[in-house]
């Protein structure tokens, strides 16, 4: 019997040398990491981010983040061999808790987060089943090609929209409602836009990427 699309296909990982379910380790790691910093609705394997109120937030990005620090710091063994990573140094400098622009660093991990989250439940193809470390693995793995990889994608995303909005225009009787709209995304460029130029600011204490490129 054919796999009915966008189910999610079970995947198992070593907890403690036991095989354990990928479905069941995404609420056993929010349990630990995220309930403690958001104890309603904590379990993201249920969790409906379709509904904007339930995006990730800085605090739980902020758990999120302290995990992988710690495993690319371990001296020790991990479950997870993150050393191999490319420009692990930069990610390193980005994840770290001292930075002096960590919380800036972590508002945008949680827009990172949010983005990624496509790839578990919320689309039709669930690789992830919504797993806070593999959501952010999968985030992480854009911006070892670049920091500003995410303020850079809302300034692409907007810009988009807008061109969208303006052929619209040219085929619609409905010209007060997608004038409207065009404000609204012009709006949101702008934003966009000055997001990025923060980004570029705050990359000072990130060191230079080794790797540029495929």
């Amino acid at each position: 019997m054919a796999t009915k699309s966008g189910a999610y296909q079970d995947v198992y990982v070593k907890r403690d040398d036991e095989m354990v379910s990928l479905k069941n380790d995404v609420t056993d790691f929010c349990e630990k990491y995220i309930k403690p910093i958001h104890p309603k609705n904590w379990d993201w394997s249920v969790r409906d981010f379709e509904d904007p109120k339930n995006d990730p937030t800085t605090a739980e990005a902020r758990a999120i983040a302290n995990v992988v620090f710690k495993d690319l710091n371990d001296k020790k063994h991990t479950d997870v061999d993150l050393s191999t990573m490319n420009n692990v140094h930069a990610i390193k400098a980005y994840l770290d808790p001292k930075s002096k622009h960590e919380a800036f660093n972590m508002e945008e991990f949680a827009f990172a987060l949010k983005v990624e989250l496509e790839h578990g439940k919320i689309k039709d193809v669930n690789v992830t089943n919504n797993h806070p470390f593999l959501t952010a693995m999968i985030a992480l793995a854009h911006m070892t090609e670049s920091l500003t990889y995410y303020k850079r994608l809302k300034v692409m995303e907007a810009e988009g929209e807008i061109y969208e909005i303006l052929r619209k225009l040219e085929h619609t009787t409905e010209k007060e409602k997608w004038q409207k709209e065009l404000h609204k995304a012009e709006l949101e460029l702008k934003e966009a836009k000055a997001e990025l130029a923060e980004r570029l600011e705050k990359m000072d204490d990130i060191p230079v990427l080794k790797i540029i490129g495929d």
